[in-house]
């Protein structure tokens, strides 16, 4: 197994042929990808075979009171995972968890290095712990992730963990890595670039800024909207190419679709990243929360799309015509279904001693699996027999 730890704090701008190496001697990286589709990624030791990691978290009861006043600020906890002890780190909630979830089943987000300089898990410095409410099977999140990265999009790698907090088991968790430098550095040779956050916004709007400096903040965002707002459709989409990775956002919008994602950016406007590439000079867009995929089989090919760049691309003929010869090909690569429930059906076998705790649990727990496999192989079908129908 190659050091990744030890490559990770050495330099965060590892050379190609060491990426290359690194995903040689599996073929296959964690999430199914080969490695022909993704020789930027390293092997890592937290995500490079799924597991299921034991966790104990503690926060002293005067932090947890404070957690309570203040869910989205850092405050110091311990995690343990066997006799390896994280002192310091921060934690807080993370997501939609409220101050009543506390007491049931809460994200969290753990931040290693907030309190204690250089620290890291596994090399990473950040977490997330997703407590998967809105998908009992636990699976959309890894098997959204392996799509999208299939198709070339950038997206969150995840394993699973079993958290106790404070002695209180909490039960299984999907692991997801967070989007941050460290995650930058598995797909991009530079990780400067400006990185937003996209909640509740479309890109006419003020995007949060994670990372990146500059004078050219949001600048680059102001460019992607006056391309996209250019009226002569063929122009459009030359000054689209000019500012935006063309051919990724195009894959990217065809995940969002086929995978459902209805809280994504092109459905939505929302839970999605955009990075500005300084190398290629390029805004691509990013995924993000994936635990709520595959809601809809006979969902439509042809959807109302909120994301204005997503209409952008759609309403010309050009883009019509990518969009749905990428939607074919998908079908046949990142969307196999056989693929796909063989994939499921080897995750729900390392988690089931989690998930499965009890019968009431576990009748959930399999009926969800059931289900995800059973809308993947409808979605499937569905598509194709809407790309048999010409394009309104």
């Amino acid at each position: 197994m190659l050091h990744y730890t030890v490559l990770k704090q050495k330099s965060m701008k590892v050379t190609n042929w060491i990426r290359i190496w690194a995903t040689v001697g599996t073929g296959l990286l964690a999430s199914g990808v080969p490695v022909a589709a993704a020789t930027n990624q390293i092997e890592d030791p937290l995500f490079a075979t799924p597991k299921v990691l034991q966790l104990k978290l503690e926060i002293p009861p005067p932090l947890l009171e404070e957690l309570r006043k203040n869910p989205k600020v850092y405050l110091k906890a311990t995690l343990r995972e066997g006799e390896k002890a994280y002192a310091n780190a921060g934690v807080r909630l993370k997501g939609a968890s409220s101050v009543k979830m506390l007491e049931k089943k809460p994200s969290f987000a753990l931040k290693f290095n907030e309190f204690q300089s250089g620290q890291n898990f596994y090399g990473h410095e950040k977490i997330l712990l997703n407590n998967s409410a809105s998908d009992p099977s636990y699976l959309c999140e890894a098997i959204g992730g392996q799509i999208f990265q299939s198709a070339g999009v950038p997206a969150a790698k995840v394993t699973f963990a079993r958290v106790d907090l404070n002695g209180r088991d909490l039960g299984l968790y999907v692991l997801a890595q967070a989007p941050n430098r460290d995650f930058l550095s598995d797909h991009f040779k530079r990780t400067k670039g400006n990185f937003y956050e996209g909640n509740r916004a479309d890109i006419t709007e003020k995007l949060r800024l994670d990372s990146g400096s500059g004078p050219k903040e949001h600048a680059d965002i102001k460019a992607l909207v006056n391309a996209a707002h250019e009226g002569d459709q063929g122009q459009r989409l030359n000054k689209l190419r000019a500012v935006l990775d063309f051919d990724s956002f195009i894959s990217f919008l065809t995940v969002e679709v086929l995978t459902w994602h209805h809280r994504g950016y092109a459905l939505d406007r929302d839970n999605y990243h955009i990075y500005h590439d300084p190398l290629a000079d390029r805004m691509v867009f990013i995924p993000d929360a994936l635990d709520g995929l595959f809601g809809k089989v006979n969902a439509p090919l042809q959807p109302e799309c909120k994301g204005m760049l997503a209409r952008a691309v759609l309403e010309t003929g050009e883009g019509q015509r990518l969009y749905r010869e990428r939607m074919g090909k998908l079908l046949g690569t990142a969307f196999k279904v056989d693929a796909l429930q063989n994939r499921i059906n080897d995750l729900a076998g390392k988690i089931r001693p989690v998930a499965a705790r009890n019968a009431e649990e576990g009748k959930v727990f399999e009926t969800a699996v059931a289900q995800l496999r059973d809308t993947i192989a409808q979605r499937a079908r569905f598509i194709e027999e809407e790309l048999k129908k010409p394009a309104k």
